[in-house]
């Protein structure tokens, strides 16, 4: 499933990607995050707690920063599963960060997400449907953490 997404936030891209390698302050935005643990300075291995219809899984998602240009471009991937559902997980990411005249910072995301086994059988806008709102939420989540950072 191909997902693109944008959104822009009144902070600076400096900050911004400060903010987006901070796997703990990341981690605190992503909704359903349990926890994070940095590998490297390239790979985190996270517990995402994630609610679709009727069925709850926990995935422990490994992702790794396979490419990055600070601070305009970050290409990740990564892999995850539960076994007490019977699904998994792969994703393909690339993030782009653009300065917007007011100061601000585009973020756009093009991902290809794949979820497999009893997740991966709900149909397309099922799945769409969830990413929007969790988009959303992140979103939110980013903004008042970075636009009160901004602030003060």
């Amino acid at each position: 499933m191909k997902v693109e997404k944008s959104m822009t936030v009144a902070a600076p891209i400096a900050d911004v990607w400060e903010f987006l390698l901070d796997p703990k302050r990341m981690a605190a935005s992503v909704p359903g995050t349990q926890s994070v643990e940095e590998l490297s300075a390239t790979e985190y291995r996270a517990v995402v707690k994630v609610k679709i219809s009727f069925i709850s899984a926990t995935f422990k998602v490994k992702t790794t920063i396979t490419e990055q240009d600070a601070p305009r471009y970050l290409r990740c991937e990564g892999a995850g599963e539960d076994s007490k559902v019977a699904s998994s997980m792969k994703h393909d990411s690339e993030l782009f960060l653009a300065e917007t005249d007011d100061g601000g910072t585009e973020i756009k995301v093009k991902a290809d997400a794949q979820v497999f086994g009893r997740l991966g059988s709900f149909g397309l806008s099922v799945m769409k449907t969830k990413i929007d709102r969790l988009w959303k939420e992140f979103g939110e989540n980013l903004r008042r953490e970075l636009e009160v950072g901004a602030l003060s």
